[in-house]
């Protein structure tokens, strides 16, 4: 077994790029990153009948879908991949950290973001994400940010502001603490791609043995933090078959999924391409509404949806649009 300095690389570090040409990988890489955020997309439809027709809370939805994904993808990984079973004490550090921040907190504080700041405001700091992407793979990797990139990234920001409904810049400072809990779930998002991409780099395991340990540890924390707070209710829910169903679909459907194609979305692309693309989550959630519920986009909606395309196109290009060493994915 690897130990932690083979898992986790050095700044500077080189890997091995996957086989095939690099526009194939990068194709590749895309569609991964796509899917992910078609996927994450579709959570809110079951999170919203959880929240209205059965009053769970925050920590009872999250610790679940934990509870439900990683014994899933353990029995799955003990079929096809038993080896990716094995964790070395000095891999546990990390796998805790990243289960810890990247699933769990992440998790909790987007929801409190949502229930102090509403969906709209709370939609837009989230996806503050590739900010703190950029820096940290600067600190990380050495990546540097180029004037496109802080452009897209910009633009970005713009169009998920007006995708969520946020035309007014002073709704984003009306509650201190609400800007203060949205920015910290943009940052825990940014940390759960960068701990993702470090983990790609080191290319030592699947993607399925990543999600497995990243949502054991997350399941383990999210039932202690929910024990500790609503008590034995955590495992009574008051759910019916129906309500049983949504909460396992939600778990073993987009949730699984989304971080699977995520994870592997990681092994052929840089971080910073990776959160970029996963703007396009707002535009997507729109149109599910539009198409499911038949909740209309305003002008100023489709405005921003351009906005997030144009931004995901502008990094696309000031990334690839140049030459890149042939043995070093980000």
């Amino acid at each position: 077994m690897a130990t932690t300095s083979e898992q986790l690389p050095l700044k500077g570090k080189r890997v091995k790029a996957p086989t095939g040409s690099a526009a194939w990988k990068r194709r590749r890489g895309v569609l991964f990153a796509l899917l992910a955020t078609l996927c994450w997309s579709s959570t809110g439809i079951f999170i919203d009948a959880l929240y209205t027709n059965y009053a769970l809370t925050p920590v009872e939805i999250s610790a679940w879908r934990a509870i439900f994904v990683a014994p899933a993808v353990g029995l799955w990984l003990a079929w096809r991949h038993p080896g990716g079973l094995r964790l070395s004490r000095k891999e546990a550090p990390f796998y805790f950290w990243y289960g810890l921040i990247g699933i769990a907190l992440f998790n909790l504080v987007w929801s409190v973001s949502v229930e102090i700041n509403k969906a709209a405001v709370a939609t837009t700091l989230i996806f503050s994400a590739p900010v703190f992407v950029a820096l940290g793979a600067r600190l990380l990797w050495g990546d540097r940010v180029r004037l496109t990139q802080a452009g897209a990234i910009v633009i970005n920001l713009l169009g998920c502001a007006l995708v969520a409904g946020v035309y007014n810049p002073a709704a984003l400072l009306n509650s201190p603490l609400g800007m203060l809990v949205g920015l910290a779930s943009g940052m825990s998002f940014a940390a759960s791609t960068l701990f993702g991409k470090a983990a790609a780099r080191a290319g030592k395991r699947n993607s399925a043995s990543i999600i497995f340990y990243t949502f054991a540890f997350a399941a383990l924390c999210l039932v202690l933090f929910g024990l500790a707070t609503e008590g034995g209710r955590l495992f009574l829910l008051p759910l019916d078959g129906v309500g049983w169903l949504l909460l396992a679909t939600l778990s073993l459907g987009p949730t699984l999924a989304g971080y699977a194609f995520f994870n592997l979305s990681l092994q052929y692309l840089p971080a910073g391409v990776v959160s970029l693309l996963n703007t396009l989550e707002p535009p997507i959630t729109a149109l599910i509404a539009l198409l499911l519920l038949g909740r209309v986009m305003n002008g100023w909606q489709w405005l921003g949806t351009g906005l997030i395309i144009g931004g995901v196109l502008i990094m696309q290009t000031a990334t690839f649009g140049r030459s890149h060493s042939a043995t070093k994915i980000d």
